[in-house]
């Protein structure tokens, strides 16, 4: 028995949504999710005020390095 039949059993008056639909609802979600990085870079666009500073991957394997010697 298919998906679609078990789901009519179950649910009578479920209407299944148009395939248009489901692909414009996929779209929209993937623009807002992707608008997210974009939406938290605008919130950080003064670094010069914050001093970050991001160990390389040598600084960050030098204790394991320094343990092996």
């Amino acid at each position: 028995m298919s998906t679609q039949r078990l789901t009519q059993l179950l649910h009578p008056n479920h209407k299944q949504l148009s395939q248009l639909t489901l692909v414009a609802l996929v779209f929209i979600g993937s623009l807002l999710m992707g608008l997210v990085p974009l939406i938290s870079g605008l919130d950080s666009t003064d670094t010069q005020e914050n001093n970050f500073i991001i160990p390389t991957a040598a600084e960050l394997w030098k204790p394991v390095g320094e343990a092996i010697e």
